[in-house]
């Protein structure tokens, strides 16, 4: 199972997808997480992706592939 956690004041939601099963569902699941990640970064979000068990900054596009994504809201404040 992949996903995207996405941190926010209120907690974190969680967009889960899996690539084993190929059905309308799957695909809604997968274009979703990918509006996610799009408008996140044009919202000036951090994105970082699970390589090898840690999460390093990532800047690439979308890919169904990658096990965990985490979105992080910028800190607004002074």
């Amino acid at each position: 199972m992949h996903r995207i956690i996405v941190a926010n004041r209120r907690g974190h939601q969680v967009v889960e997808w899996d690539l084993d099963t190929d059905t309308e569902e799957a695909r809604e699941r997968i274009a979703e997480a990918e509006r996610i990640l799009r408008e996140a970064r044009q919202q000036g979000c951090v994105v970082s992706k699970k390589v090898d068990g840690k999460h390093v900054l990532d800047t690439a596009p979308f890919d169904p592939k990658v096990e965990e994504y985490q979105i992080i809201a910028p800190i607004a404040g002074g």
